[in-house]
Formats: C-alpha cells, structure tokens, sequence
C-alpha cells in the first residue's frame, strides 16, 4: 500500500525575513510532502523573488491582500493529497514533523488530526536564533481535546496533520476573521472529528518583536493574548447557548439522557470554560447548579476540583477570572451567596486558596489595590461550613 500524501501550505505576508527558513524546513522533511503550496497574500516586500528563487519546488500563488484566512481558502482547494499541513511563515519544522504526525494518522482511520508541540525561539542578537525551551502543551485524554480547546487554543496548526477529507467537511476558514481563524477553524475540527496528541516537539515557535496582522490592521507582538481573549470573549456567550451541555464531556460520556454525576461535571466544565475569560453571568448559573442542585451529598471528584482550580487559576492573562469576578459586585455577592450554600467544603477552599494568593502577590507591589482588597475580603468572607442566604456577605466588603 504506497504511503499516504500530505500538501504542505504556507501563507504568507511581508515575511520576507523568515520565510526562508521556514520552506526550506518544509522541504527539508525527512518524509517529503508531495505538495507545497505558498500563497503570497500581497507582500510589498522581497517575498515575490524570494518565492521565485525556489522554482519548482513550490506552487506560489500571489493574490491581493485579503487576510490569512483567504489565502488558505485559495489554497486548500488545490490540494490532491490525503493530509494537510498548514505551515507559518516565521517558524521552523523539525525534521521528522511530517513522518511522526502521519505514522499516526496511517494506523488510525478513527482519527482526523494529530497534534504536537514545539519549542520556542528568539532571535540573537548576532543573527540566528536561541532556543528558550518547550512551550507547555496541556494533553488531554483523547476524547476530552473539544472541552479543553475551549478552555484554551493549544493546537497549533504548525504542529498539526489533518485529513484533507476533515477540512473538506467543515468548510473553509473564516474570512471574516482577522485573527483567531486558526482557533475557530480548530474548534471546528475537534468537536466533529477524533484526534491524538503527541508529546513531543514538532517545530521551532519564533518569538519575535515583528508587527503581527495584514497591512493596514497590525498589532504588535505583545498584544497576541490580548487579542486572543477578545474573540473568545466573543465567541464563548454564543457557543454557550449553540453546544449541547454533553459536549462539555469527554466522548465517551456525553450520550444523553445525562445523569446527575455527568451533567454536574458538563456544567463545572462549562463554568470553567467561561469563567477563565470572565465570563461570569454565563458562568455563575451553571456553577450554582452544580454545587447546589446536583448531588449535594456526593463530594467532587479530583477531576471537578480541578475544574474549580482552574477557573481562576493562571492563564494566559491569569488576572481575567479574578478581575472579573470582584470588580462586578452582583457577580461577587452571587459567588459568595452560593459557596456558603454548597454542602461541598472543596471549592471553598480552592477559590479562597487562589484569591488570597492574588491579593498576596498585588498588594505587596501597589498593584490593583482595589481588586486586591476585594479578592480578598471575598476569600475572608468563605469558610468550611455552609451558612443561610441572609447571613452571606454580611462581613464581606467588596
């Protein structure tokens, strides 16, 4: 049986700088693709020649700018081949790449994509680059990718091998988006089709000071999370009200009807979901009913303590939950009203245990003193025994 095809793509703008080292770390593969695609989304810069340089070892397309998102919509339709990698202009492959990711997917019909890690790099001073390290990857069981990824994007399609047949069936990217088409195309794919991590390394992630965006809308490097946290901010409320609270579990739990024990960890799953975004009126309801309408004489599991743990835990911009929940005093009073009504001692602890550890870290620096001082208060205000509605928040200054 000959070895299944795989079409490399890569769209690129004013990159002229790296993109060199990322085809030929495309082309280097020590399993070739047998298509590689550039597609120029209207570069004012060298990308033209450069592309020319390589002859026939690419196809390059060049179209005026348009967005990342249609760039690769111009490519994917010219692909013939089994699997689709989709490469960035300023980062490197490691050799074997192609080789591990399609391994998996040729012993695995079950599965659509594979996804990997990577390491990070910055440019030296003297040229070249240096190597900081791998970025963490979280690797969730198999059929718990979906919920995770909307927790956090942690697949990037650098590392990433898909079935040419998935793409095909969730449609093209987003041209409407500027950003986070990667994520929303990602999440399309992880909550139709199976897939697999692998716990290793697959390219060089370049970290670089370099504007990122199409002309005329950039932003500078410092900004990606910031604005990653706005499209999620936008997209979570939607898929809140889209998703059926059985794809909050992992696939092997989510046939309905849902019993008590697995609708309170969709909901505490949700919760988490849209509290780490700040989030809080889509995800107060859901954490009310699950620690005070489901099996309130059933402790949490290790898993949905860690659910709890991570709602305010750190991310990507590790105040957003926390800030979120003190600054609006009706989230606040709900949060505090319906811990002291939860039979369950755990997350009390939990969220006191993390909102004593914000207020520690700021107050010392003259950081956020007002958030601070009510995270807090509202830590204070939590204890291990539950206590009547009217007697919440009495002592809690916030």
């Amino acid at each position: 049986m000959p070895a299944s095809t795989v079409a490399a793509i890569i769209a690129t703008c004013n990159r002229a700088t790296y993109l060199g080292q990322a085809l030929d770390s495309v082309l280097a593969q020590s399993a070739p693709a047998a298509q590689v695609i550039v597609v120029d989304d209207g570069s004012s810069d060298a990308t033209g020649a450069l592309l020319q340089s390589y002859g026939d070892r690419i196809r390059a397309l060049r179209q005026d700018n348009g967005g990342k998102s249609t760039a690769l919509n111009r490519a994917l339709p010219l692909v013939t081949s089994d699997y689709v990698w989709i490469f960035d202009d300023d980062d490197i492959a490691l050799l074997h790449n192609i080789e591990s990711h399609r391994a998996v997917l040729d012993a695995h019909p079950n599965l659509g994509f594979v996804y990997s890690g990577c390491e990070v790099i910055r440019d030296a001073a003297g040229g070249g680059y240096e190597r900081h390290g791998r970025l963490a990857l979280p690797m969730p069981p198999d059929d718990e990718i979906f919920p995770r990824m909307l927790e956090q994007n942690f697949m990037q399609q650098q590392g990433m091998l898909v079935r040419t047949a998935c793409y095909r069936a969730v449609g093209p990217f987003n041209e409407t988006l500027d950003r986070s088409q990667d994520y929303e195309m990602n999440l399309r794919l992880a909550r139709r089709f199976a897939g697999h991590g692998l716990d290793a390394p697959s390219f060089l992630f370049r970290e670089h000071a370099g504007a990122r965006g199409r002309p005329g809308q950039t932003f500078a490097a410092h900004q990606r999370s910031e604005r990653w946290v706005a499209f999620s901010r936008q997209m979570l409320p939607r898929l809140h009200r889209e998703l059926s609270l059985e794809e909050f579990l992992p696939r092997s739990q989510s046939v309905p009807p849902l019993d008590g024990a697995r609708r309170r960890r969709a909901l505490l799953q949700r919760a988490c979901i849209m509290a780490r975004c700040g989030l809080w009126p889509e995800a107060l309801p859901d954490l009310e009913e699950a620690l005070l309408g489901l099996l309130p004489d059933v402790p949490l599991s290790s898993r949905e303590e860690d659910f709890c743990q991570r709602m305010l835990g750190m991310f990507l911009q590790r105040d957003l939950a926390i800030e979120g929940l003190v600054g609006e005093e009706d989230h606040a009073r709900r949060f505090a009203c319906l811990l002291a009504r939860s039979p369950h001692a755990s997350p009390r602890r939990l969220f006191a245990a993390l909102l004593t550890r914000y207020a520690e870290e700021r107050l010392p620096l003259g950081k956020k003193i007002e958030f601070a001082t009510r995270a807090l208060a509202l830590a204070t205000g939590m204890d291990d025994s539950p206590a009547p509605v009217a007697d919440v928040g009495l002592g809690v200054s916030i």
